[in-house]
């Protein structure tokens, strides 16, 4: 993992420190991908590959695989396929369960900041935590990163 995503899992740790918080995350961030991978595979790009219609899912989810193999290939491991997935699935599903579960999703993470936390979410301040929040999640729930890492981090600086 590179140093600069230990950085910014220390940011989102600072964003997420209530339990009931981290609880709703660590459900509501994977439906999130959904709907987001969902969503943007409604926006054709006029390109055909073998009979498939590319679609804006297709360069966000390259975009977003690079960035996650750069930043750490074992955590990409689990992102990168969970992401196709996501897309694969939510091309399977209706127009009306996809606009649910982003509704659902976003006020449950909106309640868990305002009701729980106390603070407005991470990527407020820097819209890059939108892509570190599934991947911390997947780091903190396999134990390869933990919150006592940011602050060994901080202390050694």
């Amino acid at each position: 993992m590179r140093p600069s995503l230990e950085r910014l899992f220390g940011d989102y740790y600072a964003y997420h420190t209530d339990p009931t918080n981290v609880a709703i995350h660590k459900v509501a961030i994977p439906l999130i991908v959904y709907h987001v991978l969902a969503m943007l595979d409604w926006v054709p790009l006029g390109l055909e590959l073998a009979e498939y219609s590319v679609t804006l899912a297709h360069p966000v989810f390259a975009l977003a695989a690079l960035w996650y193999i750069y930043m750490s290939p074992r955590l990409a491991l689990v992102m990168v396929p969970f992401s196709a997935l996501c897309l694969y699935v939510g091309r399977l599903s209706s127009t009306e369960a996809v606009i649910g579960v982003a509704l659902l999703a976003w006020v449950a993470q909106l309640v868990g900041h305002l009701r729980y936390e106390g603070r407005a979410p991470a990527f407020k301040d820097n819209l890059v935590q939108l892509l570190v929040g599934p991947v911390y999640f997947i780091a903190t729930s396999l134990g390869w990163w933990t919150p006592s890492s940011a602050e060994n981090e901080r202390s050694a600086s």
